[in-house]
């Protein structure tokens, strides 16, 4: 009985830490305006991609942004072009879906049981990329995201047409409709939900202790 509350009460600890970082990808956001657009994580945190949408009414909008984004090394980060199929991580292609933009998320972890997860470091960079399925602009969206490690400390840095307004990280003046992103200490509703339930049933595990 012991080990049960011990072992509830670690993963509560563990889910809490976790934090979520929100990043739209799309070109309106200014924060890929820069070539140094940055996420900080640690590990067990998520990173949420959400893709270019855009709400019902603008279906008529002449090639709405699609993107193929790939997790690629520092050399291809910086001519912002992958080399192989094999990088693609994600594909944002359902602007117009009907439950809301889509969503993709990567979680830092260490070790994964998974074939197709990643495994990631302390101390290390991690680079994404994207190129535009649709035709319009051939700009680059890039982002570094850096695994702090426990001390604080992230990793070296590495030296080497009018169209309708998208979410974006920061809003800026001028720019209503946009939303700010999720990230530092905010928690994910459904890391909150699990905790949740981990304290009721660590509760209900309490109850049934003799006295």
């Amino acid at each position: 009985m012991d080990l049960a509350i011990v072992c509830v009460f670690w993963m509560c600890l563990w889910i809490v830490s976790a934090d979520r970082h929100t990043v739209f990808w799309n070109s309106t956001n200014t924060r890929f305006h820069t070539d140094d657009y940055t996420v900080e994580v640690r590990l067990n945190d998520y990173l949420d991609i959400i893709c270019p949408h855009y709400e019902e009414g603008t279906s008529t909008i002449q090639d709405p942004e699609r993107y193929t984004l790939f997790m690629v090394d520092y050399e291809e980060y910086i001519n912002c072009k992958p080399i192989s199929k094999d990088q693609v991580r994600w594909e944002c292609n359902k602007p117009f879906a009907p439950h809301g933009p889509e969503k993709f998320s990567e979680k830092f972890q260490r070790f994964t049981p998974f074939t197709l997860g990643k495994e990631f470091k302390e101390g290390h960079s991690y680079y994404y990329i994207s190129k535009p399925i649709h035709r319009h602009g051939e700009k680059c969206l890039k982002l570094r995201v850096a695994v702090l490690s426990k001390t604080g400390h992230g990793p070296h840095t590495n030296v080497l047409t009018s169209r309708p307004r998208l979410q974006s990280d920061y809003p800026s003046d001028g720019q209503p409709d946009t939303l700010k992103s999720v990230g530092g200490s905010a928690s994910s509703f459904s890391s909150l939900s699990v905790t949740i339930i981990l304290l009721s049933l660590l509760t209900v595990i309490l109850q049934g202790v003799p006295v």
